[in-house]
């Protein structure tokens, strides 16, 4: 089975629709290209038993990793790691490596001039017991990753750019060696002439005859009154060759289920699969 990875999203920003998550987004990319799964994406907004009652409810189904974005900044409603210390009943502590983090960051900011570490900056660096922090390349607030049996619950900012870069440098590479060189292998079609409902029972067909394939239709509109559909195929394998080598058996059996039904079919995008 793949490494299964969940992502919960802090914000009341997101809920209202004010900002697009684009951060769930990406990182669900770049976890499945390293080979694991995600199981789960959560949004919830900036509230304290939301937060902790999330992580409770995370660690009860045992994913590899808790990827966790927003909300550990210096504001008043920067509550994660609070929330995530009260899911994990352990109390919340100043880290020095996370004030000198800090420090640091300030520091390269405005050219060696010392800044005063005030309350608001001081709260970037209380982290919970047990957990810590992680460097933050491109900002001042530190990730913070807390090890709970075999998750992983890693904390980042919900500055797009700080969660991306953290992620690249510190997070990508751990998803990587737990997945044990699994590979994600994906392919499409695209179908011009036959109507989604029409299409279900053949899917359904294909799908039994390669079991480890998930085949999705996308209707793309109607033209000339023909329908078109993207199907997407994909699958985890334990190597790359053999990913191709299902998917590519799942095609053919698509093709051949087509066949005759005057219906047009080509690729629209080429296989991908978990970048070295």
């Amino acid at each position: 089975m793949p490494t299964a990875v969940e992502i919960l999203s802090v914000g009341n920003e997101l809920l209202l629709g004010n900002t697009i998550n684009t951060n769930a987004a990406w990182i669900a990319t770049q976890v499945t290209s390293a080979g694991a799964e995600v199981r789960r994406i959560t949004t919830i907004g900036d509230n304290l038993p939301d937060i902790s009652s999330e992580i409770r409810s995370s660690l009860q189904r045992r994913p590899g990793f808790l990827i966790v974005t927003g909300g550990i900044g210096p504001t008043f409603d920067d509550m994660t790691l609070k929330g995530v210390a009260k899911g994990l009943g352990r109390k919340v502590r100043t880290d020095p490596v996370a004030v000198k983090m800090i420090r640091i960051h300030y520091a390269r900011r405005f050219g060696g001039k010392p800044m005063q570490l005030t309350k608001a900056r001081v709260k970037m660096a209380q982290i919970p017991q047990g957990s810590v922090p992680v460097p933050n390349p491109v900002g001042t607030a530190p990730a913070v990753l807390s090890t709970v049996g075999q998750t992983e619950i890693f904390c980042l900012p919900g500055v797009p750019s700080e969660a991306k870069a953290i992620f690249l440098a510190s997070i990508l590479e751990r998803i990587r060696a737990k997945a044990r060189g699994r590979a994600y292998v994906e392919n499409w079609l695209r179908i011009n002439g036959i109507f989604e409902s029409s299409l279900a029972p053949i899917i359904d067909r294909v799908m039994a005859r390669t079991p480890t394939v998930y085949i999705k239709s996308h209707p793309r509109g109607i033209e000339n009154n023909r329908a078109n559909i993207e199907l997407h195929f994909s699958t985890f394998a334990s190597s790359r060759p053999s990913g191709l080598g299902i998917i590519r058996k799942s095609v053919s059996q698509m093709r051949k289920e087509l066949r005759g039904r005057n219906v047009r079919i080509k690729a629209s995008k080429t296989a991908s699969w978990n970048a070295d």
